[in-house]
Order: structure tokens, then sequence, then C-alpha cells
């Protein structure tokens, strides 16, 4: 992956991006892989990508969802916790609008919902280092402006989420990925055993972050992981 902190960028959303990535890096968190794929030559084009999404996959996507474009193929972290006996880790793999697949050429899903789902979402954030099998996906129905988001977790299934592509993005910064953020803007709860491990990394990030990455406001999940315990 590459390295560039340092190199000046004219992209909004890729600014944050580094700075996130930097904030990782700097951290006292371990870190196997955090950094930024290549770009390539067409995906530097912001004009030709949008046109491209709009006219031959008929995703006119708004404004809302262009101003968080990113010209790299992919950006991604995976790390965790130096901590004995910690449950804080995390990993994202932010994949490029242009470049994102079908969930259905990989999954066929186990009911009649996820089938149909499947044929229409698009992955563009998964965890392929640490394998836990949560990956997020817009809707890519023909004619949408601001698609709605997905969360699937395999031992749970598909759970539509309670935000935006952009507000996605925006909480993906500030958790870092933490595993099961997702959760924290999905319906299902986190009483049972099955979500221990989950609901634990979830308590220790919002007691962890606040104070390594002190500029981020996390008052938001604090209160969503409230009320789903």
């Amino acid at each position: 992956m590459r390295n560039l902190e340092e190199e000046d960028c004219a992209f909004p959303f890729e600014k944050r991006c580094r700075q996130a990535i930097k904030e990782v890096r700097d951290s006292r968190l371990v870190t196997s892989e955090a950094g930024f794929g290549e770009i390539p030559q067409l995906l530097d084009d912001f004009e030709f990508v949008f046109e491209s999404l709009a006219e031959d996959d008929g995703l006119p996507f708004s404004p809302a969802v262009q101003q968080y474009f990113f010209r790299f193929g992919e950006m991604a972290a995976h790390w965790w916790s130096p901590d004995e006996g910690s449950s804080l880790a995390g990993e994202f793999r932010l994949t490029h609008l242009y470049g994102t697949s079908l969930m259905s050429y990989t999954w066929t899903g186990s009911n009649e919902l996820e089938r149909e789902l499947f044929t229409e979402l698009r992955v563009f954030d998964d965890t392929p280092r640490s394998g836990t099998g949560y990956l997020s996906a817009f809707r890519a129905t023909r004619g949408i402006t601001d698609p709605d988001v997905w969360f699937f977790d395999t031992h749970q299934g598909l759970m539509e989420m309670d935000l935006e592509y952009g507000t996605y993005l925006d909480n993906l910064l500030i958790t870092k990925g933490t595993f099961g953020w997702q959760y924290l803007f999905c319906d299902t709860g986190m009483p049972d055993a099955g979500f221990a491990s989950v609901a634990k990394g979830l308590k220790e990030m919002l007691e962890v972050f606040p104070v390594i990455f002190p500029d981020h406001d996390y008052t938001d999940l604090r209160a969503r992981l409230r009320e789903r315990l």
C-alpha cells in the first residue's frame, strides 16, 4: 500500500482518508496494513467516473455522494490493540465506486430477500485481511441518486443500515473500521451471547478512542451503543 501522507491533494474526502490512516499509524494501535492502492488512470478523472456510472450503469449519483470521491482503487487499514485481553480491533477496505462488484458474484443468499438484493447490492467496504465476514454495500437500482446502505455479517445475514453512503464513510473514518461498528446503525440489538465480543469491542472503542483520537466526537456513537445494549 502507498504512503501518501505528505502528498498534496485537491480532493477533500481523500484528504480526510489520509488523515484517518495517519491517525491509525501514529497511534499505539498495531497495524498490519494502512494505506492506499494505486490510482488507475480512468479513476483519476472525476467527471469521467460519474458520467460513466450514470450513462453505463444507470447510477446518476447526487452531489451528496460525489463529494466523497477518491481516486484510489482502494484504501485500507487493518489494526488491533496491543493491550493484553483487549477486544479492540478493526479493518476496512474501501473500494472505488467505479470498481465495486455485485454481491451476487460471490454470495447466493440464504433466503428469497437476500437472493434478490444480492443482485442489486455493490460491495464498497469489506474485511479481507481479518476474514470476519463483514461487508457493506449500496443498493444500485437504476436511476438511484442516493442509495441505501446495507451491512452483511455471515453469522447474522443482511441488514439495512440507518444511514446514507456519505454518513457511512464519515463514521468509518472516526471508528477506523472497529469490528461491528455498523451494528450501531442497524435495528438489531446486542444483548445476547452472539454479540458479546462485538459489544465488548465497541465499548472499548468508545472508552479508548476519545483519548487517542481527541479531535473526533463520539457522542452519537455512545448514545447508539446505549440504545442497543
